[in-house]
Order: structure tokens, then C-alpha cells, then sequence
């Protein structure tokens, strides 16, 4: 892993605005990349920031560089191209853009969604309620077809988008158990870093994303766990939503992927509630996915971690 060290910054956070970087890991995605990249051109600035855009090429063999290349010069975009091999992964690129940021606030997308122009203001208002914060952005699911990338040039309209067919998963969870993100013993596992953000030098004092982590699943999960047990706290706000392209069902190779970076989760972290992530196994085995719906799994997860726990759980201090 590349070297996450704290680049010197002048000046205090009350004497300037908030520096954000965005970060994107792509491979093989030009297309719905630069349907992010434009969507990203559009955002609004109710409080005051600057934001860069880091775009981490991890082996893209479709012409992702000459596309960006040719992008309108509308953002302060940086790209950076490494060969594919096998420690290659969604882990490994978000380190890479992680070493070359300079924002206060590192914000995580992936390179299939598009986001609307207040997305990176509500990032920032919320860090404001302090330093220590995860915030966590709603993700909505768009239906099938083509995004309208010459209107979406000109201006963010939802008519340009595909429908968007379903809310965020984590929802219904919220609803059905009553509470919030913050108040859940389970918080750490929801941080899917296609919508996260948190303090750069927070991110760096846990040294970053574990690259071991290959393949499909649980590396934001694994920081997610790390980052709580740090003293970061969490907070979800539905504001700062993405739109995120019609998404394919898991796949069996993908399933085996999520089961070997369990294991290693559970190796790494040898604690009780950790395990308890193999209770989502049916609800993410292709074969078997239909037996048990994603959302009674988590529910049922929530329970469990608190159970073990004991009833005199303390609650996170808001």
C-alpha cells in the first residue's frame, strides 16, 4: 500500500472553506464514469467548499483514459492508471486516490452512479457537527436504459435519468427496528462506500482501506469496523443520495469472493459480532437468495449483535 501521510495545510479550518476530494475507483466503466463526472460539474455550494475529483483507472482496457482525456475542463480532475494484477481491487485503488488527496473531507463514489448538485454540500454540512463523524448517503436504484449524457452535460434533471425503481435497502431496516444508523451495535457493517465520507486524517489513522481485501464485498464493511472503533461516529443522511445505474444480481462468482473476504474479516477481527455476518450468506447466495429477504437478514443481525451485548448496551452519544 502506497504511503498515507498528512500533507502540510496552512491556515485553520475556521479561516477557509472545507477541501473535499472525491474519489473514484473505475475498471472497465467509461461509459457510466463519465455520466458520474459530468453529474459532478453541477454541485452547489450553500456552504462554502473547494473539491477535487480523483479518478483511480485500475487496469480499464475501454478507453477510460482517452475519455478523460477529453472531458470538459469543468473540474478540478486528477487520473492515475494502474496496470491490472492480482492485488488489484476496489481496496487498493481507493488507497491509491487516498495518497494523492489534499481535501479535509475525503467523500467515496463509484464510477456507476451520478449524484445531484447538492450532493457534496450535504456532505460537508454534515461534517460540520464535528470532527469524528462516518456520514453515510442514501443509495436509490434506476431502472434499466441509458442516462442522457448530452442534457446531463448542460444541467442535473432526473428526466435524463432512467426511473428510479427502488430506495435504499438500509431504510426499511431503520424503519423496522425503530432507530437510527448511530444507535445500531451493527453500524459498521452499512458504510458501502459507493456514498461515505469522513475526516482525511481519521482515515489515515486507520491506515486507509485494507488492501488485502480482493474481489467483491465487506472492505468498507472491515473499515467501517475499524473506523467505529476509533471513536468515529456514525451518521446517515438521506440528502446526500446517489443514483446508482441499474445494478445486476450477485453473481456465484462474486458470492465466493464475499465468502473469502469474510473469513478473513472474521480472522482479522476475532470478535463475536463479526461472525454473525454469515447470517447474510442466504440472502447473497445467488442459489439461494430468494429464500430469506436481505432486510429480515439485517434486522435479525441487529438483534443478534445486541444480544450479545447484553441489555444495558450503552447507546453512541450524538
Amino acid at each position: 500500500m502506497r504511503s498515507l501521510t498528512e500533507a502540510p495545510r496552512p491556515g485553520t479550518d475556521a479561516e477557509r472553506p472545507a477541501r473535499v476530494s472525491v474519489l473514484i475507483p473505475a475498471y472497465n466503466t467509461r461509459t457510466t464514469l463519465r455520466a458520474c463526472l459530468l453529474s459532478l460539474t453541477h454541485q452547489t455550494q450553500r456552504t462554502p467548499y473547494t473539491y477535487e475529483v480523483i479518478v483511480v483507472d485500475d487496469g480499464s482496457s475501454d478507453g477510460t483514459k482517452d475519455m478523460i482525456a477529453g472531458f470538459p475542463g469543468r473540474l478540478d480532475l486528477h487520473y492515475t492508471y494502474e496496470q491490472r494484477s492480482p492485488a488489484s481491487g476496489r481496496a487498493r485503488a481507493r488507497n491509491i486516490g487516498l495518497a494523492m488527496a489534499t481535501g479535509d473531507i475525503v467523500v467515496t463514489l463509484d464510477a456507476d452512479q451520478v449524484v445531484a448538485p447538492d450532493f457534496l454540500d450535504e456532505h460537508v454540512r454534515a461534517h460540520a457537527a464535528g470532527p469524528d463523524l462516518l456520514v453515510v448517503g442514501g443509495r436509490l436504484q434506476l431502472d434499466e436504459g441509458d442516462i442522457d449524457q448530452e442534457a446531463l452535460a448542460e444541467r442535473f434533471d432526473l428526466s435524463s435519468l432512467p426511473e428510479v425503481v427502488r430506495g435504499d435497502e438500509r431504510d426499511r431496516v431503520f424503519r423496522s427496528l425503530g432507530c437510527e444508523l448511530a444507535d445500531m451495535e451493527t453500524a459498521w457493517h452499512y458504510p458501502w462506500t459507493c456514498n461515505v465520507s469522513v475526516r482525511r486524517d481519521r482515515l489515515i489513522a486507520v491506515g486507509g482501506f485494507d488492501e488485502s481485501f480482493t474481489g467483491w464485498g465487506l472492505e468498507d464493511a472491515e473499515l467501517g469496523y475499524r473506523l467505529v472503533k476509533d471513536g468515529v461516529r456514525m451518521h446517515y443522511t438521506t440528502g446526500a443520495a446517489v443514483y446508482h445505474e441499474h445494478r445486476l444480481p450477485v453473481t456465484a462468482d462474486q458470492y465466493r469472493q464475499w465468502r473469502r473476504n469474510l473469513e478473513k474479516f472474521i480472522r482479522k477481527h476475532p470478535d463475536p459480532v463479526v461472525r454473525l455476518q454469515e447470517m447474510f450468506a442466504p440472502a447473497i447466495d445467488p442459489d439461494t437468495l430468494t429464500e430469506e429477504d436481505w432486510v429480515d437478514t439485517a434486522v435479525r443481525f441487529e438483534h443478534a449483535a445486541r444480544a450479545l451485548t447484553g441489555p444495558d448496551r450503552p447507546l453512541p452519544v450524538h
